[in-house]
């Protein structure tokens, strides 16, 4: 499996507005050939900080998610609400 992770810091006034537009990625990546889990984690003690968690069955899936219009549309409408550039690492799963 071929995981993402997506660390995001928002502007306050934004949490809102990232929970809509990750939501409705979530559910379209859902969708996706190949997608094996979408999840979003909260920060308990800083609650303007996110992880992303997108796992899907090879890397060549994830590479398709890249090009859909639900991603695109997400990183458009949620770049703007970073406090700090967002971290992203990937990472193959071993067992």
């Amino acid at each position: 499996m071929y995981i993402v992770l997506m660390w995001l810091d928002l502007n306050a006034q934004d949490v809102d507005a990232f929970l809509v537009a990750t939501l409705e990625m979530g559910h379209a990546a859902l969708k996706e050939k190949g997608t094996r889990r979408f999840e979003v984690l909260r920060d308990e003690n800083v609650p303007t900080r996110f992880v992303v968690y997108k796992a899907t069955k090879t890397r060549a899936d994830h590479e398709t998610h890249l090009t859909t219009a639900h991603a695109s549309r997400w990183l458009a409408q949620v770049t703007p609400m970073l406090a700090a550039p967002m971290r992203v690492n990937s990472y193959n799963q071993l067992f």
